[in-house]
């Protein structure tokens, strides 16, 4: 392990977690773990090879929403990696506020927002891309809602699994068909991807609202 100031921030960051919130350490490393990061980076890299057109994308720089953040990750690794387009704001939505609380502490410059999807109206937001990593845990009807709520041409990326065993996973799918199959009435120019881990299979669907 090479050990630098990087590190010791890390550390510094992890230690005040653990004193503030002993009983969610466990679940921030989690947040860090190494599939987490192989299925965020994945998106990224997928993202930034979207061809089409989307929501003010010829714009000098563009919005973008996360839902279900947790503490963060997606919108950190995001806003460093992402390059078709500068981005002016990043959001990162969680229900969760110890979530939003954490967060904070360990991404300082990312802007987290305490929201249940349930509420979420992205009819006045000015998103150009909605990233939602969390599928799996979310009723169809919400993230339905969430679609459905966005201005046209909004680029919407949506990651779900198959790993039905796991109890929080209220909604997951079999296939990456199945997957799409799912959002076909509502995304169009659709690019549709699959991440194959050792005890489980990722999905991954980007494409604008119709």
């Amino acid at each position: 392990m090479k050990f630098d100031q990087q590190n010791i921030n890390t550390f510094k960051d992890l230690k005040r977690v653990a004193k503030s919130y002993p009983g969610r350490l466990l679940d921030v490393l989690e947040c860090f773990s190494q599939n987490q990061y192989d299925c965020k980076t994945w998106l990224i890299d997928c993202l930034n090879q979207y061809p089409y057109h989307f929501k003010n994308k010829t714009k000098d720089s563009i919005d973008i929403a996360v839902l279900g953040g947790w503490y963060g990750l997606m919108a950190k690794l995001i806003s460093t990696s992402f390059n078709l387009k500068p981005i002016d704001s990043i959001y990162s939505y969680d229900f969760d506020p110890i979530a939003k609380k954490i967060g904070k502490t360990l991404f300082p410059e990312i802007t987290f927002i305490e929201k249940d999807i349930a509420d979420l109206d992205l009819n006045d937001k000015h998103f150009s891309i909605v990233i939602n990593t969390s599928c799996e845990h979310i009723d169809q009807s919400l993230l339905y809602k969430s679609i459905d709520t966005a201005p046209t041409n909004t680029l919407f990326v949506l990651q779900s699994n198959n790993m039905s065993y796991v109890q929080q996973h209220i909604n997951c799918v079999d296939s990456l068909q199945v997957f799409e199959k799912q959002y076909e009435s509502r995304l169009d120019k659709v690019r549709a991807y699959e991440l194959h881990k050792e005890k489980y299979t990722r999905y991954m669907l980007i494409g604008v609202k119709r």
